[in-house]
């Protein structure tokens, strides 16, 4: 069976990576990157830097083109919907074509994919096609709020 892990890498900076993290990028096979255009090719350039230091010899790179997304229409929900289905058709590509059966593939993913990426919505509407059959695990990061609020030492709870 295929295995997809979505691993949280924290809010930018590379030394709040988790130790499961590291595992994580340590085991995968094939790591999939979106790009998202010169404007945010900084962000690739930080995630390809994560998997030099911490990836294990071979692993591949797949990568694929983000859709563009209307930012101009007042239909927002629906904006947003239509490019999740494309960026999904474009990553079940990636993983249809690049990753083999016992393989692991990865996406990394800013902060904690559970509370600020579309990425999990993404997974899962691939699997619904039914086109690519793969498990996936969720490898939880460091979020901004987390990151913010340690920096700051301000506790999110109070007695």
């Amino acid at each position: 069976m295929k295995r997809l892990l979505v691993i949280g890498i924290g809010a930018g900076d590379p030394d709040h990576l988790t130790l499961q993290a590291v595992k994580a990028i340590a085991a995968t096979d094939v790591f999939f990157i979106v790009d998202k255009g010169e404007v945010k090719h900084d962000l690739i350039r930080l995630r390809l830097d994560m998997i030099a230091e911490h990836g294990r010899q071979p692993y591949r790179i797949a990568e694929t083109r983000d859709p563009e997304r209307d930012r101009t229409t007042p239909a927002y929900t629906e904006a947003v919907e239509d490019w999740r289905s494309r960026r999904s058709q474009a990553l079940e590509s990636l993983i249809a074509d690049h990753l083999g059966e016992g393989e692991t593939g990865a996406i990394l993913v800013w902060g904690d994919p559970g509370v600020y990426d579309s990425t999990l919505a993404i997974v899962e509407e691939i699997l619904e096609r039914g086109h690519v059959a793969f498990d996936y695990e969720v490898i939880p990061g460091i979020s901004s709020i987390a990151a913010l609020t340690a920096r700051h030492r301000i506790p999110l709870t109070q007695v």
